[in-house]
């Protein structure tokens, strides 16, 4: 499925939100079409803000097997469907779950879905910086753990006299190295522990000012 980003301009500011320029395939079998609903049909593919070049997918799939859409029922489903959809509460659940505005709202309902669209995303933005920081932090918790365990061992290998001479330097060489390289990865643990608790305060402000609950 082909997207391209198309900017929005609504209350002075501005969106830029992904467009399908081409809808998914319909797999609708020769009995689905020929029993099929397309009022029914048009509403559902409305109320998940699919576009209007959906009904085009239908055909194609229907086309194989010589039965055409209803065009009329289908629309007139669609336009019920999208007038539950475009509304800025579900705009913002869309937002909230990272899913994809599809240029299918009009007029000031356009407007308010996609100012509520839009926090929608920004808090789940802020979930994913979240999430990201906190990983790296994990991340960097077991490579320091890694790091001293391997110290540990080096320091014992070292002390025992019964390592060749060659095999000591190499160990006082290695300590050192991972010496070094623990340091760097406390500092880095604090740095992240510090981001992830302003990403958290910044998640918690969103969810806290949020126009809807969550």
């Amino acid at each position: 499925m082909r997207l391209w980003a198309r900017t929005l301009f609504t209350g002075g500011a501005t969106a830029v939100v992904a467009i399908w320029l081409a809808g998914c395939a319909s797999g609708m079998s020769k009995e689905e079409c020929a029993a099929a609903d397309w009022g029914t049909i048009g509403y559902e593919d409305g109320l998940h803000g699919l576009p209007p070049d959906r009904i085009g997918a239908h055909r194609v799939a229907c086309a194989k097997h010589q039965i055409a859409p209803s065009l009329a029922a289908y629309t007139e489903g669609r336009e019920s469907g999208l007038r539950e959809y475009c509304q800025p509460k579900n705009g913002f659940r869309v937002g909230v779950a990272g899913g994809r505005y599809a240029n299918v709202c009009s007029g000031s309902s356009e407007t308010a879905f996609v100012n509520g669209y839009q926090y929608g995303r920004q808090i789940h933005a802020a979930r994913v910086e979240l999430r990201n920081a906190r990983a790296q932090l994990n991340s960097a918790e077991d490579a320091l753990a890694n790091t001293e365990a391997a110290m540990s061992n080096a320091t014992a290998e070292l002390v025992s006299p019964k390592v060749p001479g060659d095999r000591r330097a190499w160990l006082a060489t290695e300590l050192v190295r991972l010496t070094q390289e623990r340091g760097r990865l406390i500092e880095r643990i604090g740095q992240l522990k510090l981001e992830a608790q302003e990403l958290a305060v910044n998640v918690q402000q969103l969810e806290r000012q949020s126009p809807y609950p969550l």
